[in-house]
């Protein structure tokens, strides 16, 4: 089946590819743009260069950068696309799209989703084209402009465009005219807000270079309202997972290539159960305004996306199944807690699937499709289904930290009451949202009281008048586990500082990293998540602006006592790991 879908590509192909004439019009028109010129002559003073070689340059440049879109190849690749998204994911939920129709006539459109695969591309595209919207031009990264596959990805609206380049004034500046041009003709525009794709299934930091890039143009050359839309993506089955893990385990990641593409054809026969988007609320903005900076919208768009993000079965379920390889787990016990989990979502308010699949059959896919095993009556995890698992469970942090940190909380303290308990919550909220991005309702004031009611009335937390208490309900002991390693990496950050008050901020995140890998290890719990140093920049970047220390010039500065704070992670976390690591720590 995928030899006849790249067949009918090429077929689709021949012929389509040759360069419209608009698109050579608007590339002489951006090279003759007189602040491009200005760079270009000034290039080739400071370079010693001719002017015509640099000139040539910044052709090329544009012609890598431009897109081609052509709504004829659009329409008729649209049913092979469709045929290739239903054939992988049976089940496609699209929430949110309708209410962009009308949005689209008073507003500039600059979609911003999350990137968790390379099927985002063309989910995205499909969706918007399936509802009758313009389609947007969508920055991708140069690497994926390969031979067949480039012109294709070009004709739907891709511009191929460097990852990183501020470094480079002549091309910052052709993009900037690039984007002026956009923008100003009210084309929609479409990048991916982290960057580059998650390895671990949660939202990476915002990329804020191309968001500012984006909103500084807009006030500079547009009248139109600008509406960015955070676009929430998620799957059952990512392709990409168990190449992430090879990186997350220190294998280099292989460049994109036309041969790796093709063999990576095979994946699209496989069932995949369920691909799922939903659109955000989009953050307004009108002409006169002046914006909050880019890495502060950057924050609240992420926590948009986080907000309209669908419970997916296979995030569910990974919740619910522990991270180490244990004894077998009966099969109607999983399936029980399974209910209770989408129970407690509900009421927290999280989005799911709409209809949501039976207990029951969630379990039956996700051993169809391999990603845990079955014996008899009797579940069981393989190492590799183990370390997977974390990708999807990841997915669902942002929603069930909150109540995992209460209920662990109320474990761990003596006695707690109800106003030490939303005391201590309150104080760790900053922490907890700069690195996972927690929807903008959990933060209210009336937040903590509001879960406590939901825990009392689904039985996992007992109010007992002067204090509170765990019920022992097998989903409040799940959801403390969920919780405990999220604290547990913050904890350790904390300590290597304490020991070393002033060090590298690459050395405290690769010696975090490997200190957090080792702990979970060496517990029997697969983690390869915590290879991925980017978590921790979000959680510096809050310790900063809390005071607690200052980050100049690659290094990292306490500031403050973090004497409170060690001793915090004593009361909540277990010992034996905290003691695991002071000796780990002692022999590095």
């Amino acid at each position: 089946m995928a030899r006849v879908y790249f067949d009918k590509l090429k077929r689709l192909l021949d012929g389509s590819v040759l360069e419209s004439s608009a698109r050579r019009r608007l590339i002489h028109l951006l090279l003759a743009d007189e602040q491009v010129q200005q760079q270009i002559h000034r290039q080739a003073e400071q370079s010693d260069t001719p002017l015509l070689s640099v000139e040539s340059e910044a052709l090329k440049q544009l012609n890598t950068l431009c897109a081609d879109y052509s709504p004829s190849v659009v329409e008729r690749l649209y049913p092979l696309f469709s045929l290739l998204l239903h054939h992988l994911y049976p089940r496609i939920e699209l929430r949110g799209l309708s209410a962009l129709h009308s949005l689209s006539r008073t507003h500039q459109l600059v979609y911003l989703p999350n990137h968790r695969s390379h099927i985002d591309y063309l989910l995205i595209s499909w969706a918007l084209y399936r509802e009758r919207l313009a389609l947007p031009q969508v920055a991708a990264g140069d690497n994926l402009n390969l031979p067949l596959i480039g012109p294709v990805l070009r004709r739907g609206g891709a511009v191929f465009m460097r990852r990183r380049f501020l470094d480079d004034p002549l091309y910052t500046q052709l993009f900037r005219r690039y984007l002026g041009h956009l923008l100003q003709g009210e084309i929609p525009f479409e990048f991916f807000i982290e960057g580059g794709r998650s390895r671990t299934g949660r939202l990476l930091p915002a990329r804020c270079g191309l968001l500012g890039m984006t909103l500084d143009t807009w006030q500079a050359q547009c009248t139109k309202p600008l509406a960015l839309i955070p676009v929430s993506i998620n799957y059952d089955l990512c392709l990409e997972n168990s190449q992430y893990l090879r990186e997350l385990g220190g294998q280099p990641k292989k460049p994109e290539s036309l041969a790796g593409a093709i063999g990576a054809l095979s994946n699209l026969l496989r069932r995949g159960g369920g691909a799922y988007l939903s659109v955000g609320e989009p953050l307004l903005l009108e002409p006169g305004d002046k914006p909050a900076p880019a890495e502060q919208i950057g924050r609240r768009l992420l926590q948009r996306s986080n907000a309209a993000s669908i419970a997916t079965p296979m995030a569910r379920l990974a919740c619910l199944l522990p991270g180490r390889v244990e004894a077998a787990l009966p099969r109607a016990d999983l399936v029980r807690q399974l209910s209770r989990l989408s129970e407690l979502l509900k009421a927290l308010g999280v989005a799911l699937p709409q209809p949501d699949p039976p207990a029951e059959e969630i379990v039956a896919d996700a051993i169809r499709r391999r990603q845990i095993s079955a014996t008899g009556q009797q579940l069981i995890l393989t190492g590799q289904q183990a370390a997977g698992l974390c990708f999807y469970r990841n997915s669902l942090s942002h929603a069930l930290i909150l109540p995992g940190i209460m209920l662990l909380l109320v474990a761990h303290l003596d006695s707690p009451s109800k106003s030490t308990v939303t005391r201590l919550l309150r104080a760790l909220l900053p922490y907890l949202n700069a690195e996972l991005h927690i929807p903008e309702h959990y933060l209210q004031n009336s937040a903590a009281t509001s879960l406590r009611s939901r825990l009392v009335e689904l039985g996992l937390l007992a109010d007992a008048s002067t204090h509170l208490r765990i019920t022992g309900h097998p989903l409040a002991l799940t959801l403390i586990r969920l919780a405990e390693p999220v604290l547990l990496r913050q904890y350790l950050l904390i300590t290597v500082l304490q020991q070393q008050p002033r060090i590298e901020e690459s050395q405290l995140l690769e010696l975090v990293s490997q200190l957090a890998g080792h702990i979970h290890l060496w517990y029997g719990y697969q983690a390869p998540d915590y290879a991925d140093k980017r978590q921790l920049g979000p959680l510096l970047k809050q310790l900063d602006r809390d005071g607690l220390l200052k980050r100049e010039q690659g290094v990292v500065q306490v500031s403050r006592d973090l004497t409170p704070l060690i001793r915090t992670g004593q009361k909540l976390l277990p010992a034996v790991l905290l003691q695991e690591a002071e000796r780990w720590l002692q022999r590095h």
